[in-house]
């Protein structure tokens, strides 16, 4: 009986020392793996939010951190294909105002990331401007693009654009001034018509969508005939018409540095005026301009 018992404690003290080999083996090759596992990547957001918020390279901090945007991401993983920033924006859905990249290499840890783009890019990355930011990491290299949107053009409201321009006009008419060589002395304001107005608006129209600057419209039309047909009873009538300006200030100054269309709106033979845009979305230019002048009879 005692030699069974013995022989049977014998066992599983062998079982117990294999089994602590085994787990002893298991340890070391997790070790292993753990020495030769790549580091994690640094956070590209956080290294760049920490130098816009403390500063460096005696730059004064940003104060302002930046967000990551997807369509960066892109941009950045472009460039780790060679791609030239210009372009790779150009091609991105992201609407670019400005924009600048950094290429850091041999290095993956956060501290390591973070002293390269001190000493290479601080004052870049200070920059207030920029407010969104994308990345791309591979290996040991990392590709950061900052960027600023462009800003949204503002949004014209017809009655709001009529009234400036009126407003301009009027100042313009109030004191002398010359059109190229000609002189004009000071005049009498005009009025704003909505007849003159509804013409200049079916000619604006019609120019924005044949995409075409011209004082005869599509189907032949000279102003004159235009403002007729709009149901106005002239004695005299001037047209000024233009495309790109972006608001009533632009058209309106655009207008006083052009001799012939300047002697339009100076003219004292005319007591009403009528206004309008029209925009050709994804066309250049995009925005098309035409304003009419007249006294009734």
């Amino acid at each position: 009986m005692s030699l069974d018992v013995g022989t049977r404690l014998g066992r599983a003290q062998r079982a117990r020392r294999r089994a602590a080999a085994a787990a002893a083996a298991v340890a070391t090759l997790l070790a292993a793996g753990a020495l030769l596992a790549p580091a994690a990547h640094a956070d590209p957001l956080a290294v760049i939010n920490t130098l816009r918020t403390k500063g460096c390279a005696k730059q004064p901090p940003a104060g302002k951190t930046v967000q990551r945007d997807k369509a960066l991401d892109d941009v950045a993983r472009a460039l780790s294909r060679d791609s030239k920033l210009g372009p790779a924006i150009e091609k991105s859905p992201y609407p670019a105002q400005s924009s600048t990249m950094f290429h850091v290499k041999g290095a993956r840890d956060d501290a390591t990331v973070q002293k390269l783009l001190a000493e290479r890019y601080c004052e870049p990355i200070n920059d207030l401007r920029y407010a969104d930011l994308g990345a791309f990491q591979s290996g040991d290299e990392t590709w950061i693009v900052l960027a600023a949107r462009r800003k949204a053009d503002p949004v014209l409201e017809p009655a709001a654009v009529a009234r400036r321009v009126l407003e301009l006009v009027n100042d313009a008419r109030g004191f002398a001034r010359k059109c190229g060589r000609t002189s004009y002395g000071a005049t009498t304001p005009v009025a704003l018509s909505a007849t003159l107005t509804a013409a200049a608006n079916a000619h604006v129209r019609d120019m924005a969508q044949h995409q075409n600057l011209d004082h005869t419209g599509s189907d032949g039309s000279a102003a004159a005939e235009r403002i007729t047909r709009a149901g106005y009873d002239w004695r005299a009538m001037g047209e000024n018409i233009a495309a790109g300006q972006k608001d009533a200030d632009a058209v309106v100054a655009s207008w006083l540095a052009s001799p012939g269309h300047c002697a339009t709106l100076m003219g004292p033979q005319f007591t009403e005026m009528g206004i309008a845009f029209a925009l050709a979305p994804g066309a250049n230019p995009g925005i098309y301009w035409a304003q009419e002048f007249a006294a009734p009879r």
